[in-house]
């Protein structure tokens, strides 16, 4: 009886450990991945002007949006300070066609687990219906991919910073 009770507990902990830490799913076909707490399901593919493909989705969960604007670059921008000046752009883009009214400013030159290849961009937001947002957007040179999480509630820290910080280019750990 004690034995069955111990592996329970230890299903129980297990099962609750991960859904705090969210789980790894595929950005469609692009090879990269990301940590999430709820499912986007299967992203919608659009082509940009340039030939370059953005995939997209979001999904909700307990009164909490996780966005994802995933592109694939069809000319590489190996110059990873020039390739942030481009995720500026399609920031400034994003805010005008979300309705944001506030923002924090652009927090630039981060790196995605500390990998010297990647460049990232923080920031906060207000939109017009005054939700809160977090909004990370993260560059290889070959994938731009601009992350965000919104609600008209108190975010979630440690399930947010997971997912904002919980993608991974082709390659990386």
């Amino acid at each position: 009886m004690r034995k069955l009770f111990k592996l329970l507990a230890c299903l129980l902990i297990s099962v609750l450990t991960q859904a705090q830490d969210g789980t790894r799913v595929a950005i469609s076909t692009t090879g990269c991945t990301l940590q999430v707490f709820c499912f986007p399901g299967r992203f919608d593919a659009y082509d940009l002007e340039d030939g370059s493909t953005v995939y997209a989705d979001d999904c909700e969960k307990e009164g909490v949006t996780y966005g994802i604007y995933c592109v694939k670059l069809k000319k590489a921008i190996p110059d990873l300070e020039a390739a942030q000046d481009t995720m500026v752009t399609y920031l400034d883009f994003l805010k005008l066609d979300l309705g944001i009214v506030r923002g924090k400013g652009y927090d630039r030159g981060h790196k995605l687990n500390k990998d010297d290849n990647t460049r990232g961009i923080k920031d906060t937001w207000e939109d017009v219906d005054k939700n809160k947002w977090k909004v990370r957007a993260w560059t290889n040179g070959n994938f731009i991919c601009i992350l965000h999480v919104h609600s008209s509630k108190e975010l979630p820290d440690k399930k947010t910073e997971i997912f904002l910080e919980g993608l991974r280019f082709p390659g990386m750990k």
